[in-house]
């Protein structure tokens, strides 16, 4: 039976992506692709090479890297080549083998996966909100701030001025209390301040513990995925 061919082109089209990001993956892959070539020097495909572009993709999408897509692909082999050639592994270990590789697929591009994967973006979408209101947070208390404090300080300096027409005692006295006055100020200032860099700083930890979680996540797949093939070879 001839085997049938289609141009990358048309490949792409069936896989759901473009041609460039195919050629790409030519290259990337090249020990799982091996791609001839027509008389007018262009790619020509198979279906089996076409199902290898559709994992592979099923796997980019799921954000997986090069090294754990290769490994996925060489356990794949693996299972095909034995199933054919039958060298000392028996049938129950065979389909051992298949059933692991195939809850690790589903894994892969189940539901929960994929939520696991969009946590990164979550949380990049997350501190783009917080930062932006934050930063709005932040002017507004500086402008109100700066009003405020015109606004105290140039009632202080009506009052100094009116201390002209009192006695040298008087304004002893009222100076005293300005002073006292601008310290009440400079201490509220401080402290509006203090609660504003507390809050970024239980923020910002905020944003620590969840980048590591999901660190601690991907770790945990990556450790998972080699374990479980290992174990049934």
């Amino acid at each position: 039976m001839t085997t049938k061919y289609v141009t990358i082109s048309k490949a792409a089209s069936i896989v759901g992506e473009k041609v460039f990001i195919l050629k790409n993956w030519e290259t990337e892959f090249q020990e799982f692709l091996s791609i001839e070539r027509d008389v007018n020097n262009s790619r020509i495909i198979t279906a089996e090479q076409i199902e290898i572009f559709r994992k592979i993709k099923s796997f980019k999408d799921n954000h997986l890297d090069t090294h754990t897509i290769k490994q996925l692909l060489v356990n794949h082999g693996a299972v095909q080549q034995d199933s054919s050639t039958d060298k000392g592994i028996d049938n129950q270990s065979l389909e051992e083998i298949k059933d692991s590789l195939q809850k690790i697929t589903e894994f892969i591009e189940s539901h929960q996966m994929k939520e696991v994967l969009d946590i990164k973006n979550h949380l990049n979408v997350l501190e783009h909100n917080v930062v932006e209101s934050v930063n709005q947070k932040i002017v507004e208390t500086a402008t109100l701030q700066t009003e405020v404090s015109r606004i105290e300080f140039s009632d202080v300096q009506d009052m100094i001025s009116n201390l002209s027409d009192t006695s040298e005692q008087e304004r002893e006295r009222y100076q005293q209390e300005l002073r006292k006055e601008r310290d009440i100020i400079q201490r509220q200032t401080d402290e509006r301040e203090e609660r504003f860099l507390a809050f970024l700083k239980q923020y910002q930890e905020r944003q620590e513990r969840a980048k590591q979680g999901s660190k601690l996540s991907f770790s945990m797949l990556k450790q998972y995925i080699p374990f479980v093939t290992s174990s049934k070879t």
